[in-house]
């Protein structure tokens, strides 16, 4: 994979015309973006290679086809670099990253340590989630069961351990969210069908995000943005939006 050179937008779309498509992340040229951010952090070569061999080893023990992997340890480490106003990432960044990343991230210290077997009737009730926060859950559930004594094979009642955990997260999070902004009513339908025992943590972390980008209204193209930087990263901020 060769290292990007051009600076990107930490927040494509933002200045999409309605009947244009939103780009991904890595396709809005920086020059275009509307909101302030500084250069794209360079790679350091040696910090590069360590990234895509971490993010090689820890493919499998995080369900993730190699490529992907590979994408996400590149993206979260461009994207906390660029938070951080850095201009190059190097190895000593990455050590530092990977503690602070999850458990089941390619870039995290705590991937791999066991190795776990979900059952067809696990991996049924998981293909219930989302899409687009189905590997967060997978790798809460499975940092549960390491953490809980529960074995190395994932069954739904072992799911039902976390679930019931973030469930109580979530319905505290519902309960007291009286400053939220304001939502169109496409961008929030988006999330009709998110289980209530994570959509507390879902909605606030969408928020969070928006307000970073400094936005008003959560609309369509915020959520667009939002899902499109966890897809590509991996990076939930678990702990800032209750995901632990």
């Amino acid at each position: 994979m060769s290292v990007p050179e051009v600076p990107r937008c930490p927040f494509p779309g933002l200045d999409a015309q309605p009947d244009r498509p939103i780009p991904a992340a890595d396709e809005a040229p920086g020059g275009s973006c509307p909101v302030r951010h500084s250069a794209q952090p360079q790679w350091d070569v040696e910090a590069h290679v360590e990234a895509m061999r971490r993010a090689q080893r820890s493919a499998e023990t995080s369900h993730l086809e190699t490529a992907r992997a590979e994408e996400m340890a590149v993206k979260v480490a461009e994207q906390r670099a660029a938070q951080k106003g850095l201009g190059e990432i190097r190895s000593e960044f990455l050590t530092s990253l990977g503690k602070k990343l999850g458990y089941g991230h390619p870039l995290s210290d705590r991937t791999g340590l066991p190795q776990f077997t979900w059952t067809e009737a696990a991996e049924a009730r998981l293909a219930e989630v989302p899409a687009f926060c189905r590997d967060l859950t997978r790798w809460r559930v499975e940092w549960t069961a390491i953490k809980q004594g529960l074995g190395t094979t994932i069954t739904p009642e072992i799911m039902e351990v976390k679930y019931q955990m973030w469930g109580e997260v979530s319905h505290a999070i519902q309960q007291r969210r009286e400053h939220e902004l304001p939502w169109t009513d496409s961008a929030r339908s988006r999330f009709d069908k998110v289980p209530d025992f994570v959509k507390g943590q879902v909605l606030e972390a969408v928020e969070g995000n928006a307000r970073q980008m400094g936005v008003a209204v959560v609309d369509d193209e915020v959520v667009n943005t939002v899902i499109s930087r966890w897809s590509s990263t991996g990076d939930f901020h678990e702990g800032l939006y209750g995901f632990r």
